[in-house]
């Protein structure tokens, strides 16, 4: 990689290569978040999930710097709101650490955010841990945290719960 402190940045729409690079960055930002063992999936499956499809399960732009490597990426889908219509989930938004602190992180997500207003989606929607320090980037953009201000909390059921629900507790698969 060039000297990060000698460099230009391209933010641009992700292609199927640049998954591997991608994969990378997502493994650091999942240790980055203390949660590396939580990654279940390669390069090969985002490849897969996002340009193997007629219907990819997610979009992505990367930050390019020139001497080719990427050091950042948002990765988005839409989603919807029986309240609002058409909406945006933000999943990720990382920018490795040497080159952080120089524009790129916001450059990528007001890179989503002019996609969803030039489609007329109803909002963007993104979580964070809460002792990210981001949250006081997000905040200074004009981003409600609605887990204080309206009481939401955010759950999942894992695979492993959902295989459960589904053959110890589906009535359609009792003997």
């Amino acid at each position: 990689m060039s000297n990060c402190t000698e460099f230009t940045t391209v933010i641009r729409k992700a292609k199927k290569e640049d998954m591997i690079e991608v994969y990378e960055l997502i493994k650091e930002l999942a240790e980055f978040e203390k949660l590396e063992d939580q990654v279940k999936i390669d390069n090969t499956v985002l490849q897969r999930d996002g340009f193997d499809t007629d219907h990819p399960a997610f979009r992505c732009l990367v930050a390019e710097v020139s001497d080719g490597h990427i050091v950042g990426y948002a990765l988005y889908f839409p989603t919807y709101s029986t309240w609002e219509g058409k909406a945006l989930l933000l999943e990720d938004l990382y920018v490795r650490s040497a080159y952080r602190r120089r524009g790129i992180g916001k450059q990528l997500f007001m890179a989503v955010a002019k996609i969803a207003h030039e489609s007329e989606i109803s909002r963007l929607d993104f979580h964070v841990l809460s002792w990210n320090p981001a949250i006081a980037f997000y905040k200074g953009l004009g981003a409600v945290d609605l887990t204080v201000k309206e009481d939401w909390h955010f759950f999942r059921l894992d695979q492993a719960c959902l295989k459960k629900l589904f053959f110890l507790k589906n009535p359609l698969n009792a003997k």
